[in-house]
């Protein structure tokens, strides 16, 4: 079982990671996507909204998988108990932010529009990365918090 468990901690990882990177570029795409010059790029980015909602569900599932077969709510501290909410918070983000305001920004409408589903677009993925920070600090609060609190 420990070997299960570390594997899925590491599929975690690698997937959570995959998600942040695909992030960090999509804000600038969404700015010069809604410029409307670069039907090449919304594609791409498309893509990478694609990919950003696998490693999104692939992170929820292998951290859930993780917590689980680790002890699950006894075996595990707040800390872990609230990264658990967090990742679930930064799946809806993805769901219901950063998907449908890249939807919206690529199928059109007025400039008004375009431009309000950009912001969704950078907010959702802003948001999203800064919930990533905060859930990779409570992975490591039980080894850090001792340090940082004297």
């Amino acid at each position: 079982m420990l070997v299960l468990k570390w594997t899925l901690v590491i599929l975690h990882v690698i997937t959570a990671a995959a998600w942040f990177g695909l992030g960090l570029r999509l804000a600038g795409q969404a700015r010069t996507v809604a410029e409307g010059n670069a039907p090449a790029l919304a594609t791409d980015a498309g893509r990478s909204v694609w990919w950003m909602n696998v490693f999104v569900v692939l992170t929820l599932v292998f951290s859930v998988a993780a917590f689980l077969i680790g002890g699950g709510f006894t075996g595990y501290g707040p800390a872990y108990h609230t990264s658990l909410l967090l990742m679930l918070v930064l799946t809806g983000l993805q769901f219901f932010v950063i998907r449908p305001g890249w939807n919206s920004l690529t199928s059109g409408g007025s400039d008004d529009d375009i431009e309000s589903a950009r912001k969704r677009v950078a907010i959702g993925t802003g948001i999203g990365h800064l919930t990533w920070l905060v859930i990779l600090v409570l992975m490591f609060w039980q080894y850090l918090g001792p340090l940082l609190m004297g």
